[in-house]
């Protein structure tokens, strides 16, 4: 069965080592493809100054993620784990080799209609119940409970599983203007997130308003000469209504 990664922040752009050498060891980079997703910026980060990082929500409005297939196809529980495992691995490098998840997040898998029925996902079940804890959207179950997804302008997405990490957001979702706040108030880089993921084609509804408070603050890492790709972006995309 061909398997696909579904990424929605850091994990398709994080330059160390780690998350580098595992998507160029497990992911075929120039089949990804844009698809709908509920995202929102929604995770406040220790580790990024508690500024937000993506999460996906069970029921919101879409944004845009990337879908990358494995090169790997899958025929056995065996070869399903691994991936997940190496998934995680990429997510959290200090993690046991076993594991799917921690407190924070978890790796959840969704089924096509077809794989749904196989043994395959009643394997996967059992596993999650043994290795890992639920963190919404992915239900106890394992499973990410999320709508199949849409290639931008192209039906549903031809893989047969997906796997992706989901992790814990705030019980309340920040307002845009408290995301975009979070960045504003802080020197240490972590606007790198935004500015990367709209980059990368990894996008919420909400981006624009992020944006205009942005602009409007003016913080000084604004400047920085690696940002004018994605701001010129943001700023079409204002301009033209998106």
């Amino acid at each position: 069965m061909e398997v696909s990664i579904l990424i929605v922040g850091s994990l398709l752009w994080d330059s160390r080592s780690r998350r580098e050498s595992w998507r160029q060891s497990r992911l075929i980079l120039n089949k990804a493809v844009s698809v709908e997703v509920p995202i929102r910026y929604r995770r406040q980060s220790q580790s990024r100054g508690n500024t937000y990082t993506m999460t996906f929500v069970k029921d919101g409005p879409l944004g845009q993620g990337i879908l990358v297939p494995c090169k790997a196809s899958v025929s056995d529980t065996a070869d399903l784990v691994s991936e997940a495992e190496e998934l995680w691995m990429a997510e959290q490098p200090d993690a046991e080799p076993t594991s799917i998840g921690a407190s924070w997040g978890c790796v959840g898998a969704l089924f096509s209609e077809r794989s749904l029925q196989s043994s395959l996902s009643l394997c996967w079940m059992k596993h999650f119940h043994s290795k890992s804890s639920p963190i919404s959207p992915v239900d106890k179950d394992g499973f990410l409970n999320i709508s199949w997804p849409n290639i931008l302008g192209n039906g549903p997405a031809q893989a047969e599983i997906i796997l992706a990490t989901a992790t814990k957001g705030k019980s309340i979702q920040p307002t845009p203007e408290q995301v975009a706040e979070a960045w504003i108030n802080q020197d240490n880089g972590y606007e790198e997130y935004f500015f990367e993921n709209v980059k990368h084609g990894i996008r919420t509804p909400e981006d624009g308003l992020i944006w205009e408070k942005i602009k409007t603050a003016k913080p000084k890492w604004l400047t920085e000469k690696s940002y004018a790709e994605v701001a010129a972006i943001l700023e079409t995309e204002a301009r033209s209504g998106v």
